[in-house]
């Protein structure tokens, strides 16, 4: 990192103090009121888990961020980068087009993934997205909307099973009340436009909250223009003191060109270029989903008891330069737990099942028109079942030390009837089974909770993944495995109210056993196996300093040493693990003065390695952003808050996302150049 690079990240902790009026904070603010003189964070229950635990006492590593509506009101989230980037722990590859989703990785886990997410299990307001094999997409996550962001960021295999290397809790509502009707517009560079409307109410006994989106844009480079358009809501009502039913709907729908990556020298000499190939077929993505949920809570006093049941639909056609590839998806499940919240021993059970069903027809090639070409490749029906359950137990042995302990079983089945046999029937059948273990220590120290813990995670190949056969054809890839991690973590966190400080560190380390790794053929199709075993060691370090009543400093620090320790390659063994740079430093200040409020944050990434072969790299960058706007001026009967906002201040040339391990050294996926977006809220 150059000295001008590191000079504009300090600056941002050194602007001046100005005479400030107070802001909501966007972060939790610590719990002084305690009756003794302790101090702690607040006794907020994470939904993340499943579990009675709470921020205060979570043997585990573990962030909530809640977005004040200034927050949500003033800044573009047009991406989940936008979002999560201020969070320790995690990396978000922004790809910069809605073809392929954000790439997201907590701790490592999920760096393999080119498209939707692997390894973390996501859900959005509390239905999850991530489906029975493991895999995720979050087209239908509303950025602008998201409330509050919860990140386990350790193994969580105990709680959701497959593929719960990290988990991300997202939450549209906060459930304190319908929010005010809004209307918000906002345009910029690369013909990006985005309107939302939000509102909210009372009808009846139901608290109904909603919103509608739409986005455009031209794109940054060549052969990304694109739409999406968005909706969801919840619906929340009291069938009783002691009962409570939550409806959830979401759904999305986009057209896309997809712009692929590039290679070193293409990247270079003109980063706004698409791949030839891509464009020749007019390669793209053109998708729905929609999912609906319900969930029952009821008190037993003491106790609380929960079902939940859900179902997606989700339908894709996707033109690529050595296949068609279409198919129709439907998921559903159930799960329900029995907690208890209060006394000295708390926890609790539960079981989970799930569906999915995909119907998936691939032909040979695609026409310049990004239509189906040639024979069909492939046509078969994928079916996976999943069941489980689970333990978790909380044992209060001292008024300050607290043990947990908790057990998950699952069973997942894999089903491919191939209905076309041309070089014989290839249906069959994978079955993977897994028993997760988990146990925990806190000690309440005072300014600090103490906590030591060790999970296990496991994750099976997805369906995509065990159809993508060498050399294609149907049925599933025999030779990949499931992948196992276990998790070692210590940490810290707490406040100190006489400075106005809250912290949170953690060491841990992860040991990640037949890892599935995946690589391009000639063709461009993506073939997985086992690459041996992962070591993943680090470091996490957040501090919130409020230095004044308007103005908030925030250092996150990440620092990693991920290596790949055993390989059928012996060239790679301890190489550094591609995809994750080895340390990222994220920084903000936040003021608040006379009704403006701004907020100036930076980013640093060193170079990393692009391949298991650490013969390429992604060139280092610092990423500015600037964001300044109003928190309401009067319009009649309503509230306009505009706002403004530039991107890449400093005009770096990065790489928002690389693919791994891509055939000829295509890399890197291009990140905008310095941009600007504007918009308006108003407010009834």
């Amino acid at each position: 990192m150059t000295g001008l690079r590191a000079c504009v990240l300090c600056t941002l902790l050194l602007l001046p103090t100005l005479p400030l009026h107070a802001q909501t904070p966007t972060t939790t603010a610590p719990d002084t009121t305690a009756s003794d003189d302790r101090i702690r964070l607040p006794e907020l229950t994470i939904e993340a888990t499943r579990a009675a635990e709470t921020l205060a006492d979570a043997p585990f590593s573990v962030t909530v961020q809640s977005r004040s509506p200034t927050a949500l009101a003033l800044t573009p989230s047009a991406s989940l980068d936008d979002v999560l980037r201020p969070l320790p722990g995690i990396w978000v590859n922004d790809r910069h087009h809605f073809a392929l989703g954000e790439r997201i990785s907590v701790r490592g886990v999920g760096y393999r993934s080119n498209f939707g997410v692997r390894g973390v299990q996501v859900l959005y307001d509390g239905i999850p997205l991530t489906l029975p094999d493991g895999q995720a997409f979050l087209d239908v996550v509303d950025p602008a909307v998201v409330r509050q962001v919860e990140l386990v960021r350790s193994p969580s295999a105990v709680f959701w099973g497959n593929g719960s290397g990290g988990v991300l809790f997202l939450s549209s509502s906060t459930g304190a009340g319908p929010p005010p009707t809004r209307v918000r517009v906002q345009g910029g560079s690369h013909g990006r436009w985005q309107g939302l409307i939000e509102g909210g109410g009372r009808l009846g006994g139901w608290s109904l909250h909603g919103y509608a989106s739409g986005q455009r844009q031209a794109g940054y480079r060549d052969h990304s223009q694109g739409y999406r358009l968005r909706a969801g809501g919840t619906a929340r009502r009291s069938l009783g003191p002691d009962t409570h039913l939550r409806l959830t709907l979401a759904a999305d729908q986009q057209d896309t060109e997809n712009p692929s990556s590039l290679t070193r020298a293409q990247f270079e000499r003109d980063p706004a270029q698409a791949r030839p190939a891509f464009v020749a077929v007019n390669a793209g993505k053109e998708s729905s989903q929609v999912q609906l949920g319900a969930t029952l809570d009821h008190d037993l006093g003491g106790a609380t008891l929960s079902g939940t049941a859900y179902g997606l639909r989700r339908a894709l056609d996707n033109p690529l330069n050595y296949a068609f590839i279409r198919y129709t998806r439907w998921s559903g499940g159930t799960r329900f737990t029995l907690r208890r919240t209060e006394g000295r021993v708390q926890g609790g059970l539960g079981v989970d099942a799930a569906l999915q069903s995909d119907d998936r027809i691939e032909f040979d090639s695609t026409s310049a028109q990004g239509t189906p070409a040639g024979n069909t490749g492939l046509e078969q029906l994928e079916t996976v079942r999943s069941g489980s359950a689970f333990g978790y137990l909380r044992f209060a042995a001292t008024e300050r030390i607290a043990l947990t302990g908790g057990l998950r079983i699952d069973q997942t089945r894999f089903e491919a009837d191939d209905r076309l046999p041309r070089d014989g029937d290839q249906s069959g059948t994978r079955t993977f089974s897994s028993v997760s273990p988990t146990l925990g220590v806190s000690f309440d120290a005072g300014p600090a909770q103490l906590f030591a813990q060790y999970s296990t995670a496991f994750e099976t190949p997805t369906a995509s993944e065990l159809s993508n056969r060498p050399g294609g054809g149907g049925g599933f890839n025999q030779q990949v495995e499931p992948q196992r991690t276990r998790g070692f973590e210590v940490g810290a966190r707490g406040v100190v109210p006489g400075a106005r400080l809250q912290f949170d560190v953690s060491l841990y380390r992860l040991e990640v056993d037949d890892l599935i790794s995946a690589y391009e053929d000639a063709s461009g199709r993506e073939v997985y196996d086992n690459l041996a075993a992962n070591t993943h060691d680090g470091i996490e370090a957040s501090l919130t300093w409020q230095a004044a009543p308007g103005l908030e400093v925030a250092a996150r620090y990440t620092g990693t040493r991920f290596v790949i320790d055993a390989a059928e390659d012996s060239s790679i063994t301890g190489n550094r693990v591609p995809g994750i740079p080895s340390r990222r430093l994220y920084l903000h200040t936040e003021v608040s003065h006379d009704g403006w409020w701004g907020r100036l944050s930076g980013q640093g990434v060193p170079r990393y390695f692009t391949n298991d072969a650490n013969t390429a790299t992604a060139p280092r960058y610092v990423l500015v952003n600037l964001n300044v706007g109003h928190k309401g001026l009067p319009l009649g009967g309503a509230t306009v808050k505009p706002f403004v906002a530039l991107q890449n201040v400093l005009d770096e040339r990065y790489a928002g996302s690389v693919v791994v391990n891509a055939f000829g050294g295509r890399y890197y996926e291009p990140a905008p150049d310095r941009s600007v977006s504007a918009g308006l809220n108003v407010v009834w």
